[in-house]
């Protein structure tokens, strides 16, 4: 910030900027030009809006390059986080496929997109979108200055994250082998989160520190209340109205999935038939481990080995309980069975099913939750080893 006056820690220049500059200053026609060496008639280029919580991408314009060159044209309401894909045509498979993606925040503005290197021997890089160069636009601007910052360690992350993802295929899935992949591919998404987290502190004003921070907050129980008010109080000082909007709306739904918070009660169907509150079955003052999971699901039937290690060696300290999820309840009578799972058994009928997705965020599954001696949720996952680690740190060997 220099020698800018600091209210609470925030520019008062940014502060000023959010009350006076309204999103529509940002919206309007855009224009992207782009120049790539070697680059074949007829690759399609299309932008896509990505900012949809549910993954859904949105097209704003597609084009065709001639000549190595093209040009896509559109309009925006607002600066839109977006991938700029460049796809070229197989004639065998009679589809496109992406070689390239970028990306850009659009606004109403004028870009240009170059590189050096010839569109084949992009797509053979790793890197590629950091060997492609977007210029135009304010936000875009900004979001150039914080890929320089966080390049080195997004980088490390991608590449912890190839490795992990091919020593799993190597060793079919080898868990002492896994583990130590598994650790350092944390350790480097870790890295990353704390630059990224560095950038947006030092520009809270910023359009890509405001998107940033509104897909932290799509995150369920990642992070505890108060981290969740911080992050979102810190970008309200960002002109764009509409994204501050977004934000409190996507911090309005993560409170509900907290960590910290109190553990949600409703209710199961037990292996005796009789239909129970969950918490009647949660220990007060142990540690509550709550094992999601469905008979016809590979990776639930094999963190079941995992659980049974828990239970023998946490038996005085962690109270273990599994639910189905199975849309019969004969499947899951006969995979228990099958399993020997000798803890708390339930199954979530049709009329409960909804209740417990909702009170966990349930969309994958294992899903795995762990409940502290105060009844908080303190771990919620689709990895054992996450679970074992946490109850390592907090309950020991």
């Amino acid at each position: 910030m220099n020698k800018k006056v600091l209210v609470n820690g925030i520019g008062a220049a940014a502060l000023l900027a959010a009350a006076v500059m309204p999103a529509t200053m940002y919206a309007g026609a855009f224009s992207i030009k782009g120049d790539f060496p070697e680059m074949p008639d007829s690759v399609k280029i299309t932008l896509i809006d990505v900012e949809d919580p549910n993954g859904k991408k949105v097209q704003l314009a597609e084009t065709y390059s001639t000549g190595g060159t093209f040009a896509l044209n559109g309009s925006v309401d607002s600066p839109r986080m977006c991938e700029l894909a460049l796809s070229k045509y197989n004639k065998k498979q009679n589809r496109y496929w992406t070689t390239l993606t970028v990306p850009v925040m659009i606004e109403g503005a004028e870009y240009n997109v170059t590189s050096g290197f010839p569109l084949d021997s992009l797509a053979k890089m790793s890197s590629s979108d950091y060997r492609t160069a977007v210029t135009g636009g304010n936000a875009q601007e900004q979001l150039n200055s914080y890929r320089d910052h966080v390049k080195d360690a997004d980088l490390k992350a991608r590449n912890a994250s190839y490795l992990r993802a091919s020593k799993y295929f190597d060793t079919n899935d080898n868990r002492d082998t896994m583990i130590k992949y598994e650790a350092l591919a944390k350790e480097a998404e870790a890295n990353f989160a704390a630059v990224r987290a560095e950038f947006i502190k030092a520009h809270p004003d910023y359009h890509i520190s405001a998107y940033l921070t509104q897909k932290e907050l799509e995150k369920p129980f990642a992070y505890t209340a108060d981290e969740i008010n911080a992050m979102a109080d810190m970008v309200k000082v960002c002109p764009d109205t509409a994204r501050v909007s977004t934000i409190e709306r996507r911090r309005n739904f993560v409170m509900k999935y907290a960590l910290g918070m109190a553990y949600p009660d409703f209710d199961l169907t037990t292996d005796k038939g009789d239909v129970v509150r969950i918490s009647e079955r949660i220990v007060p003052g142990k540690y509550n481990f709550i094992d999601f999971w469905a008979s016809w699901c590979g990776p639930c039937r094999a963190a079941i080995p995992h659980v049974k290690e828990l239970q023998e060696k946490y038996a005085d300290k962690l109270n273990i309980l599994s639910v189905s999820l199975d849309s019969e309840e004969a499947d899951w009578r006969k995979a228990m069975e099958e399993e020997k799972m000798t803890w708390s058994q339930f199954f979530a009928a049709e009329p409960q099913m909804q209740n417990v997705a909702q009170a966990y965020f349930i969309n994958t599954i294992p899903r795995l939750i762990l409940i502290n001696d105060k009844g908080e949720v303190v771990c919620s996952t689709n990895k054992p080893d996450e679970v074992t680690e946490f109850l390592k740190n907090n309950l020991g060997e």
